[in-house]
Order: structure tokens, then C-alpha cells, then sequence
């Protein structure tokens, strides 16, 4: 069989773009993008766009770089790499669904979304699934809220600002202002317990992480129906959920947020 009939000379090309990244250029421009790989601006910047709309590209803010999105992150703990932050977390994940027996998610951020990239599933027959590359929201949502605290306070403020905040159910707050004071009481706390702000019926906890090696923010987070959240359940795994946390911090080599 011909295999050169086959390809696919547009999704060769978004690859060559991908490829283009490295540990010495993180952050290119289409026209350092453009000259790596040997295309034409204009065609680098059709891919530069389409890759970024799909995750696989972020602009760097203030800037005309941009750099590899959180989707190839998500991807990559797929690969055999044991010493990626993922691998290092997913033990601790798997032992705080065992315990709970609801599921534990691992979210990431770019600092324009927060994405999902791992997970471990509730084995109970009514669960909240999360999805690997799945984005969640800075203002709703306990795991997307959770990387809002570990970011400084001028950080976390520009981006409650940047654009209007959605509404997702009656429980959303979409006042900058107001999430912002939300925001200042949780970090105190170190975790954050949102109940149906983004989905009717799903409650969730979260903590806080920072990830040296990705230098993202991130969050841990346990997500089950309303139904099984008692205030006796959730307090018990807020417990639970920030001593794993702390252990993370410890294995990852981060540094402890500040309150």
C-alpha cells in the first residue's frame, strides 16, 4: 500500500508546528514558527489559530508568543514519563478515590484555562465524571476555582476581569467583585467547597497546587453527587483532601501557597 496517497498534509503540517517547540524555545512567534519550520506566515498563522481555538496553543498574554497549551500536557501523561508531575500525583489520586469512593481529578493551567489532565473515576454506580482535557472555569466550580488560589492576588484579580463571567446555574456568582472576596476567604482556608455553581446537583473540593516543573498552577479536586455531600462527608474530606495535597507539595517540590 502507497502511504504517501494517505497523509494528511494539513495535520502534518499543525504536527511540524508543535514540533517546532522545544525545551530551549518555549515561547516562539509565527514569524520564529515560520522560519523553524520553513512555512509561509500566513500558513503558520491559519495553524498558529486553529491550534490555539482547540487548546493545543496559547498566547502568551501581552505578547506575540504563544506556547504550548495544557491539551499536549494532557496528552503527554499518556507517555511513558516517570518522572512527569502527573506520574508523581496519580498514586496519591488513586488512594483518595479508594478512600472516598467518589471521583478525584487533576487540573492544570496556562493562565488562560483550567484543564483537566487526569483523572481516577468513582467506581459507585451514581458519579460526576470529569474528562481528560476537559476545561473548567476560574470562577465556578471548585476544581477550576482551586487554581484561581493559588495564583497571587493581582493575578487572580486580572483574570476575574479580563472578560464577563458566565452563569451556569442560580448558584453562579458573576461578580468580579464579589468572587474576588470569595477568593481572599478561600486561600486563607487552602481549599474552596462549591455546590452546584456550574452543574445542578454536583458538589466539590478543592485544593491548590503549584507544579515547579509545568511552572503551572493547578488544583486536586473530589467531585460527587449532592446527594452523598453531607456536611459531616465533606468535612471529613476536606481533611483527607488537603493532607494528600500537602504530601503532593512535598513529592512535586513546591512551595506551600501563601495565605
Amino acid at each position: 500500500m502507497d502511504a504517501e496517497k494517505y497523509l494528511n498534509q494539513s495535520i502534518l503540517r499543525a504536527l511540524q508546528v508543535l514540533e517546532s517547540f522545544s525545551m530551549d524555545s518555549r515561547h516562539l512567534s509565527i514569524p520564529e514558527i515560520s522560519k523553524k519550520i520553513g512555512l509561509h506566515r500566513s500558513t503558520v498563522h491559519r495553524l498558529v489559530v486553529t491550534l490555539e481555538s482547540a487548546g493545543w496553543l496559547h498566547k502568551i498574554p501581552d505578547t506575540e508568543k504563544f506556547a504550548l497549551g495544557l491539551k499536549a500536557l494532557a496528552l503527554s501523561g499518556v507517555a511513558d514519563d516517570e518522572i512527569s508531575s502527573q506520574q508523581i500525583v496519580r498514586p496519591f489520586m488513586e488512594t483518595l478515590a479508594a478512600l472516598s469512593g467518589e471521583t478525584v481529578a487533576l487540573c492544570m493551567s496556562d493562565g488562560i484555562s483550567a484543564t483537566c489532565v487526569d483523572k481516577v473515576e468513582s467506581f459507585q454506580t451514581l458519579k460526576i465524571s470529569a474528562n481528560v482535557g476537559q476545561d473548567f472555569p476560574f470562577h465556578a466550580g471548585a476544581t477550576g476555582f482551586a487554581v484561581l488560589l493559588g495564583m497571587p492576588p493581582e493575578q487572580a484579580k486580572r483574570i476575574l476581569e479580563r472578560a464577563p463571567l458566565k452563569q451556569y446555574t442560580e448558584q453562579t456568582e458573576t461578580d468580579p467583585a464579589r468572587v474576588f472576596e470569595k477568593y481572599l476567604k478561600a486561600r486563607k482556608d487552602g481549599f474552596i467547597v462549591t455546590r452546584g455553581t456550574v452543574d445542578a446537583g454536583v458538589t466539590a473540593i478543592a485544593a491548590p497546587l503549584y507544579f515547579p516543573r509545568e511552572r503551572s498552577y493547578g488544583s486536586v479536586s473530589l467531585i460527587m453527587p449532592e446527594n452523598r455531600a453531607t456536611e459531616a462527608v465533606v468535612a471529613k474530606y476536606i481533611k483527607k483532601l488537603c493532607e494528600t495535597v500537602e504530601e503532593i507539595r512535598h513529592r512535586v517540590g513546591a512551595p506551600k501557597p501563601i495565605k
